[in-house]
C-alpha cells in the first residue's frame, strides 16, 4: 500500500536536492509566472482526473515540447499510484511498491507552484544510470522514467503548494484490465457507476496475481473501504457489490505476484456523481 502523511492533500473545487541532487531537484520559478501566479481551469482538472488522463500544467511555451510526457504516459498503461488535490506547503514523502514484473516505471508530478521532486529507489539513493530518462525542463511538471527498475519501495518527494498531481505508471503484464458498474440486480454492465444506489462490480485483472483485495480510495488516495469479493466467471475476474456515495473514488487492488513480491494497481478515473 502507498504511503502518505494525513492533511497533506485535499480535494480540489467540489470534485471531487549535491550534484546528484542538484540534478534530480526541479529550479525554483518566480512566484509570477504561470502556473503558479494564475488561476487554474478547475474543468481540466475534472477532465483529467475522470478520464484517467495525465495532469500536466504547461506553460504555453512548453507544449511545443511535451510530447515526450505525453508518449510515456500512454506507453505505461498500469497505474501504481496516483493522486490529484491542493498540496501543503512543505517537504512530503509518497511510497510506491515496484514488483518486478514492472518494465518500466514513469513518475509525473505535476505541481502548481513546485519547488523540488526527488525519485529515490529502494535503497534510498536518488535514481540515476543509463536507464534513467529525466524530464526537468518544465516550469511545473516533473517526469522520471525508470526501466528494468528494482522490485521494493520507491520513494517520491516532493516540495511545493497549490494544485498537484503524482501519477506513477507502469509497463506491466499485470495491472487492472477492466471495471464496469451495473445498478443491483442488474447484470449489465456499462464503464460508469450509478451513485446513490447498490452497484455490482465486475473487475478483471491482467496476468497472474493471488490473494487479490480490492478497495476504493478517494482522488487523494486515503482509503475509503474494502470490497468483499468472490470469483467472476472467466478466470481472473472477481464481481462485488458496493453503494458509491457522494464522494469520488477510484478502484485499486492489491495482491502478490508468483514470486511473494506486493503487486499494488490503481483503476486511473476517478469516479464522480454527475452535476
Amino acid at each position: 500500500m502507498s504511503h502518505r502523511s494525513r492533511g497533506l492533500f485535499t480535494a480540489v473545487a467540489t470534485l471531487a536536492a549535491s550534484v546528484a541532487v542538484g540534478a534530480q531537484q526541479q529550479q525554483p520559478t518566480p512566484r509570477t509566472a504561470w502556473p503558479c501566479g494564475g488561476r487554474l481551469d478547475p474543468s481540466y482538472f475534472r477532465i483529467a482526473e475522470g478520464s484517467g488522463g495525465q495532469l500536466f500544467l504547461l506553460a504555453p511555451e512548453e507544449i511545443g515540447d511535451s510530447a515526450p510526457l505525453l508518449t510515456a504516459s500512454t506507453s505505461h498503461p498500469q497505474t501504481i499510484f496516483r493522486l490529484a488535490g491542493s498540496v501543503t506547503p512543505g517537504l512530503h514523502d509518497f511510497r510506491v511498491p515496484i514488483d518486478p514484473s514492472v518494465e518500466s516505471v514513469a513518475f509525473s508530478v505535476s505541481v502548481q507552484c513546485l519547488e523540488a521532486v526527488y525519485v529515490l529507489d529502494p535503497s534510498g539513493a536518488l535514481v540515476s544510470g543509463d536507464d534513467v530518462t529525466d524530464f526537468s525542463n518544465f516550469r511545473a511538471e516533473r517526469m522520471v522514467i525508470v526501466r528494468h527498475p528494482k522490485p521494493g519501495i520507491w520513494m517520491v518527494r516532493m516540495a511545493g503548494r497549490g494544485v498537484a498531481g503524482i501519477s506513477v505508471q507502469a509497463r506491466s503484464p499485470l495491472g487492472i484490465a477492466q471495471v464496469e458498474f451495473a445498478p443491483a440486480p442488474s447484470t449489465t454492465f456499462a464503464p460508469l457507476p450509478t451513485f446513490g444506489v447498490e452497484n455490482n462490480l465486475r473487475l478483471r485483472v491482467a496476468g497472474r496475481v493471488s490473494q487479490v483485495q480490492v478497495s476504493l480510495v478517494n482522488g487523494v488516495d486515503v482509503r475509503l473501504g474494502g470490497l468483499a469479493i468472490s470469483p467472476g466467471d472467466t478466470q481472473f475476474s472477481y464481481l462485488s457489490r458496493f453503494t458509491p456515495n457522494a464522494e469520488g473514488f477510484r478502484v485499486m487492488i492489491v495482491g502478490t505476484d508468483p514470486e511473494g513480491f506486493a503487486v499494488q494497481r490503481t483503476y486511473a478515473p476517478l469516479f464522480t456523481r454527475l452535476r
